[in-house]
C-alpha cells in the first residue's frame, strides 16, 4: 500500500520520544542514544518503502533501533565497557515489554481523564500539560491555593484508581 512521505513523517515524528528512551534504556548513555537515535532516523527514512500503512509501525521503528543500537556497539567494541549484543538483545526485549507497559499506561490515562468533567480535566491540562504555576490557576479560578492542592490529589487519587483499574481488565 502506498503512503505519502508526510503519512510516514508523522509517524516517524510522533515516535521520537519512544525511540529515544527505548534506545537509552539498552545503552544507558544519553550522548551516545542522541547519534543512534540519529542513524535510526536515517535508516527509517531510507527504508520507508518497506514500511506498509496500516501494518504497526512502532514495532518495526523499535527494531531498526536495535539493530541500529547492536551496530553502535560493534563499532565501539574497542571500548571494554560496552555490552555485547547478546546483552543488547535481553534488554531489548525488556525495554520492549517496558514500553508496551508505558503504552498501555498512557492509553489508560487518556482513557481515564476522558471519564473527568470538563472542568477538572482543564485543570489537570493546565496543571500537569502547560506546567502552570498553583498560585496562577489560583488567581484564575478564585479558589485557594489549598483548595487547589486538595482537589490535584483527589484528582490524582482517582486517576490512580482508574488506571489501575484498566490495567488490571487488560492483564491476562
Amino acid at each position: 500500500m502506498e503512503h505519502s512521505s508526510h503519512d510516514f513523517s508523522d509517524l516517524l515524528t510522533g515516535q521520537q520520544q519512544r525511540l529515544y528512551r527505548y534506545i537509552v534504556s539498552l545503552l544507558g548513555n544519553v550522548d551516545a542514544a542522541w547519534d543512534v537515535l540519529q542513524e535510526t532516523n536515517r535508516v527509517l527514512l531510507e527504508k520507508r518503502s518497506e514500511f506498509r500503512l496500516g501494518t504497526n509501525f512502532a514495532n518495526w521503528a523499535l527494531t531498526v533501533a536495535q539493530f541500529q543500537t547492536m551496530a553502535w556497539l560493534r563499532d565501539q567494541k574497542r571500548d571494554r565497557l560496552v555490552a555485547t549484543p547478546e546483552m543488547v538483545e535481553l534488554l531489548a526485549d525488556e525495554a520492549k515489554e517496558m514500553d508496551a507497559r508505558e503504552t498501555s499506561k498512557s492509553s489508560a490515562l487518556t482513557g481515564c481523564l476522558e471519564t473527568l468533567s470538563e472542568q477538572h480535566r482543564e485543570l489537570v491540562h493546565r496543571r500537569y500539560a502547560r506546567s502552570q504555576p498553583l498560585a496562577e490557576l489560583s488567581e484564575q479560578t478564585g479558589r485557594s491555593v489549598n483548595a487547589l492542592k486538595q482537589l490535584f490529589f483527589r484528582l490524582r487519587q482517582t486517576l490512580m484508581d482508574c488506571i489501575q483499574r484498566r490495567m488490571e481488565a487488560e492483564s491476562p
